[in-house]
């Protein structure tokens, strides 16, 4: 796996920034988002969730996601702890084969009973689902898809015997108040992709004349060999804090990539848009630790007033600038 991220989301309901992100759960008093960033439709599993008559996502204890280094372009596998029932899951399959014509078939492979429609052995890139023990849920395709049944009944390796996913999970979990974080997410960048980047970046950079500085940064950024991102959701009244390491190939490189966060954290903190809107008290919180070729970035938030940024932002950019909608002047762009 190129990115292994692992989310609880029961915990994550408890928390302001579900709301903004997903959308509140049903049952609730209506959603804090208008349109959440990251909801069924947003997700492009929304004729799933009309297909099974509830949103798969409200069902969801806990998700991880697994993309492949090498595959097809977007490709990615999910495994999922939710509370549904196998026949709750051949209706969905069977609604969504319907609507493409096919018909619902089921297989035993492994532990799981897999279900697909009738084109899906012949039609290699459409999704799969899967429910075995345990109310695992595994939806993927093609290859990856069936090396993760096999990695989760135990007969290939899974991220747990990737040394360096764990060793970077490790390091993220083991501070004080980090051994469970809402959200961890690690990710390794393959040599053979940072030489072909850097290859060709060096070449871009000498025939632009760049300064030195620029071009020790550039390749310190591409000695970065693995990030990890470490999130605690805190709940309402609470804060919401961020841990972000990166391990670097030497640590020349580390201090090139230190003095780059470092100054993009100045530039940011000069931002007026940035504070107007309501990020101040985060920028604020950023703190870099550079253990020789590792870095190490926190920063915090209260909950309720992140949330609450955040969805501000959303609406401003849905909204889009004044001057398209009734000729005044636009409100000040936000950086990307």
């Amino acid at each position: 796996s190129f990115l292994v991220a692992t989310v609880n989301l029961a915990e994550l309901r408890r928390s302001p920034l579900h709301d903004v992100l997903f959308g509140r759960d049903p049952g609730g008093r209506g959603s804090r988002s208008e349109v959440p960033m990251l909801g069924a439709k947003a997700l492009g599993i929304g004729k799933l969730a009309d297909a099974c008559g509830f949103d798969p996502l409200t069902r969801v204890e806990k998700l991880a996601v697994a993309v492949p280094e090498e595959g097809d372009k977007g490709e990615l596998g999910m495994a999922a702890r939710v509370t549904v029932t196998r026949d709750e899951l051949r209706t969905c399959t069977s609604s969504l084969a319907g609507q493409r014509g096919g018909k619902v078939e089921t297989r035993d492979v492994g532990s799981f009973v897999v279900v697909e429609d009738s084109a899906g052995a012949q039609e290699a890139a459409r999704p799969r689902l899967a429910y075995g023990h345990g109310g695992l849920l595994v939806v993927g395709r093609g290859a990856w898809f069936d090396a993760m049944l096999e990695a989760a009944d135990g007969k290939k390796p899974g991220a747990r015997q990737a040394e360096a996913h764990t060793a970077m999970r490790a390091s993220l979990t083991s501070r004080d108040g980090w051994r469970s974080p809402t959200v961890l997410v690690s990710a390794l960048l393959p040599r053979s992709l940072r030489d072909r980047l850097k290859s060709e970046m060096a070449a871009e950079v000498s025939a632009d004349g760049t300064p030195d500085g620029s071009q020790s940064i550039m390749s310190g950024v591409l000695g970065v060999s693995a990030v990890g991102l470490a999130l605690r959701a805190g709940t309402s009244g609470q804060t919401i804090d961020a841990a972000i390491e990166l391990v670097c190939d030497t640590e020349d490189g580390c201090a090139s990539v230190e003095k780059l966060i470092l100054k993009k954290r100045l530039d940011w903190s000069k931002e007026l848009t940035l504070r107007m809107v309501g990020f101040g008290p985060l920028l604020d919180s950023i703190e870099v630790k550079r253990e020789k070729a590792r870095i190490r970035v926190t920063a915090g938030a209260a909950a309720d007033a992140l949330a609450s940024t955040i969805e501000r932002v959303l609406r401003l950019r849905r909204q889009g600038p004044a001057s398209d909608r009734d000729g005044a002047a636009g409100p000040a762009r936000l950086p990307p």
